[in-house]
């Protein structure tokens, strides 16, 4: 049998042809071509066929073995490789290279493409609205890391190199689906490393000559067909160049030689967007929900009403890397202001857009040399409605939509020759026949021409011969191997003609043949050769030509992402009521009436209690809320950095007035998750993103952190929350909102003039608590934990009992005995009251509260809890 490795002998010819090519990738799954399938043999099969939903049969190997087997259509190729590539897995496509016909002996193949996670050129099961990129890190001395990224479908190609947390950061947000890394590496240590990046991603490594960067500044150079690389920003990068060159190299290893879509190489510009880091897009669920992992009640699954694939890419790409300065804000913001003001132009546009083919993912095709005639003839569908869009756009006044309409390329050339050469409904293989229109090419026309008697006589044949014969049931078919027949049942084979002749002989019928049948039959089938080989040459002839204006498709389909962008961004608008911030390039924050974009969608119209923020320019305030839980802190936090990056991608945002001072980065600290696996606990985690924070959040950033220290013990914790305010409030001055249960934090409100209290407000109704959700002045005393515990469904008698306790231990008047007392019994501490005054004690007499330092304070409490 067939293992993964070397088959059992004797083999027969193509079998041999086979193992050739799996002992040269014996970790990878084989496809390899027969006739109108690829065939997958023993382990290959037995590992794809579950994964593929597919039967899993065998075939005779020698004298008492059987060879597993499991087969997939070669016309539906793509939808089973998506599923192999979804489990990681890497293929290798053996596709016939000479016609069966003509074969001497057994039929030619070779390997046309290798295809792994990173490299896929096809739409996913989801549809793909995000990139699929295949990463390269090159850090020799760990140090500094370079990083590359392509996503092969669009020619999308990123670097950027920098300090290793940075990078591994941006690697985060990325979540490739195959990272590439030296193989003088060792691969587990990689992994550890990367477990937070992206568990999913496939770690490949790499022979390390591969990330030499003078060989990569050859082959970049010569892809990109310039001199240097100075051009693309990348000069003082050599890192990122030698990841970038890797990637190229991986390609051509793979069969990836066709690469005319990737046109450019584009660093991060952090000088324009921000460099937001995987805690904050994670907190504020930008892309994902924390819950389900999924867009559903995320931000980009709230706003998102694009219309096309590429669309939600660009709004993906823009959540995560929102601008930072005005110029580009105030720009889209034209735009949406002008398609919420103009519904009949955004509805006229909407129109126009909906449905629209992914033009930016069949540019990649056609880059690669993968663009069938079907997906030539969707080209044409979205050059066709980019022109009509540009027609519209005529009318726009906006700079943003003016500069969009004005931008798109003149395709007409590429329209009008697709047009005049693909039938309507073309097929999806280029080798079929089928594809062109009569009047395309003289030649085909005349082949045509040659069978259209032949043609009409066998498409007749049938009834006239249903009516000579008499025989109702009579039927004409044809099969590759048999030809043309003549069909009839048993029932009726006492009225065949003498003039037919015997062919097949089936169950419950006999199939035969007429000489002027097979006459007809050889006419056509030698001219459908002819025709299907011309047709093959005249397709690829046309994707010669669309790859000369790959350039102005790839254009085209970057403006209609951008514009889809815009109209999504002005619907949302419109349906929920969203306003335009006005932007400044000062520190100021003014929020009137501001609202969660995404909690407000959950909850019933009207029902969420909106509420203003305010940071006066150049303050570099801190806010410190309190406030009990489920009262809304940490949704209050949470909408501040939404409105914020939506301000920030140009989006209008859910308020009814926003004044936004252009924030370089926004931070947040919310939340309790676990690394478990990476020997990370809750409160580690908490204390590696709050350090984050501190070393690079600056006077133009805005800091959100809630709950910070509360994973530890009460004064450890109290401790750790002070320090850190403190240090917000001398070296980094940025806008900041520290929500916290720690109630002695409000007097630093008292020390320090840039510390203001808020809380949120509770009403008290008999025995109840009330949460208001309303943030107000002022520092609260209460966390109101017994109540929260009480919502949660905790027993009657536990909240009792707990009332009893808090009650005791808030007067400081009770034994050991008394606290003793009731359902729960509890050993405690002798109390202050029942033993001679301490040291402290006495030392607090003469303490002067006015006098006294933050960190005194500290450390007498600290003293006092060891008594207690």
């Amino acid at each position: 049998m067939i293992q993964s490795g070397r088959a059992s002998p004797p083999f027969t010819p193509l079998m041999r042809q086979y193992q050739a090519v799996k002992d040269k990738h014996p970790d990878k799954i084989v496809l390899f071509r027969m006739g109108d399938f690829y065939e997958m043999f023993g382990a290959d099969a037995e590992k794809a066929a579950p994964i593929l939903g597919i039967a899993l049969t065998s075939r005779a190997h020698g004298k008492a073995e059987r060879i597993p087997l499991a087969g997939v259509p070669y016309h539906q190729i793509d939808r089973y490789l998506s599923k192999l590539m979804a489990c990681g897995l890497k293929v290798v496509v053996v596709e016939q290279v000479e016609d069966p016909k003509t074969a001497k002996g057994i039929v030619k193949r070779e390997i046309v493409e290798i295809l792994t996670p990173g490299t896929a050129s096809f739409d996913g099961p989801d549809g793909e609205r995000r990139p699929i990129w295949l990463a390269a890190l090159h850090e020799p001395h760990g140090k500094t890391i370079g990083l590359a990224a392509l996503d092969l479908s669009t020619g999308v190609f990123v670097v950027d190199q920098g300090p290793a947390d940075e990078i591994i950061e941006r690697l985060r947000l990325l979540e490739p689906s195959e990272i590439l890394f030296s193989s003088a590496l060792e691969q587990a240590t990689v992994a550890h490393r990367l477990a937070l990046a992206n568990g999913a991603a496939q770690l490949t490594p790499f022979e390390e000559w591969n990330f030499d960067v003078r060989a990569a500044q050859r082959d970049l150079t010569e892809h990109f067909g310039t001199t240097t690389l100075d051009g693309f920003g990348v000069g003082d990068d050599p890192l990122a160049v030698a990841a970038a060159g890797a990637i190229l190299r991986y390609l051509r290893e793979n069969h990836r030689d066709r690469l005319a879509h990737i046109t450019t190489l584009s660093k991060l510009d952090r000088e324009t967007v921000m460099a937001l880091d995987f805690s904050t897009v994670r907190n504020l669920e930008l892309v994902k929900n924390l819950a389900t992992g999924t867009e559903e009640h995320s931000l980009f699954g709230v706003i998102n009403r694009c219309r096309t694939a590429a669309g939600a890419r660009r709004l993906h790409q823009a959540l995560l890397q929102p601008f930072k300065t005005k110029t580009p804000i105030e720009l889209r913001q034209s735009g949406v202001a002008e398609l919420v003001a103009n519904r009949d132009l955004s509805d006229d546009l909407g129109q126009r857009m909906k449905g629209l083919p992914d033009l930016e993912r069949l540019a990649g095709r056609l880059g690669i040399g993968r663009l069938n005639p079907r997906q030539a003839a969707n080209v044409k569908t979205a050059l066709s409605a980019a022109a009509q869009v540009g027609s519209i756009l005529r009318g726009a006044v906006s700079p943003h939509l003016t500069s969009i309409g004005g931008g798109l390329p003149d395709c007409g050339d590429v329209i009008k020759r697709l047009d005049r050469a693909l039938v309507d409904e073309p097929p999806l293989a280029m080798n079929k026949g089928g594809i062109f229109q009569p009047g395309y090419s003289d030649e085909l026309d005349t082949l045509n021409s040659s069978i259209k008697d032949a043609r009409v006589y066998i498409s007749s044949l049938q009834a006239i011969e249903r009516r000579r014969t008499g025989i109702n049931g009579l039927r004409i078919g044809y099969n590759k191997v048999f030809g043309y027949y003549i069909e009839i049942t048993n029932a009726n084979l006492s009225a065949v003609p003498k003039e037919y002749i015997r062919k097949q002989t089936l169950v419950n019928a006999e199939r035969f043949i007429t000489p002027e049948l097979k006459e007809k039959e050889e006419l056509i089938l030698s001219a459908e050769e002819r025709i299907f080989k011309l047709e093959e040459t005249l397709y690829q002839r046309l994707q010669d030509f669309l790859s000369e204006h790959i350039g102005d498709i790839m254009h085209t389909a970057d403006l209609l992402a951008e514009l889809d962008l815009v109209l999504s961004l002005a619907d949302v608008a419109v349906e929920r009521g969203y306003c335009r911030p006005d932007i400044f390039e000062d520190t100021r924050l003014k929020i009137v009436n501001g609202r969660h974009p995404v909690i407000e969608t959950v909850l019933a119209p009207g029902s969420f209690v909106s509420n203003d923020v305010d940071f006066v320019a150049g303050a570099g305030a801190i806010h410190i809320l309190t406030g009990p839980n489920m009262s809304g802190k940490s949704t209050y936090l949470r909408q501040i950095g939404l409105i914020v990056i939506l301000a920030q991608i140009g989006s209008f945002v859910p308020a009814d007035k926003a004044e936004i001072g252009l924030v370089d980065r926004v931070f947040t600290r919310v939340g309790a998750v676990d690394y478990l696996t990476r020997g990370q606990s809750t409160f580690l985690v908490e204390m590696v993103e709050t350090a984050n924070i501190l070393h690079y959040a600056n006077a133009r950033s805005l800091v959100l952190l809630d709950e910070v220290g509360r994973g530890t013990s009460t004064f450890d914790g109290l401790s750790v929350a002070w320090a850190v305010v403190e240090h917000i409030n001398d070296a980094i001055k940025a806008r900041t909102v520290f929500a916290t249960h720690y109630h002695e934090l409000t007097g630093l409100a008292e020390l320090y003039e840039r510390v203001h209290n808020f809380q949120v407000a509770v009403k008290h109704w008999e025995d109840k608590v009330v949460f208001l959700h309303r943030i107000i002045p002022g520092g609260c005393d209460d966390s109101y934990g017994i109540e929260v515990a009480r919502l949660a469904g905790l027993p009657r008698s536990s909240i009792h009992r707990a009332k009893q306790i808090l009650r005791l231990l808030e007067s400081g008047k009770f034994t050991r005995s008394e606290l003793g007392k009731g359902v729960y019994k509890q050993k405690v501490q002798p109390t202050l009251f029942e033993r001679p005054p301490s040291k402290v004690e006495e030392r607090l007499k003469d303490i002067d509260p006015d006098n006294v330092t933050p960190m005194e304070a500290l450390s007498l409490l600290r003293q006092l809890k060891e008594l207690l």
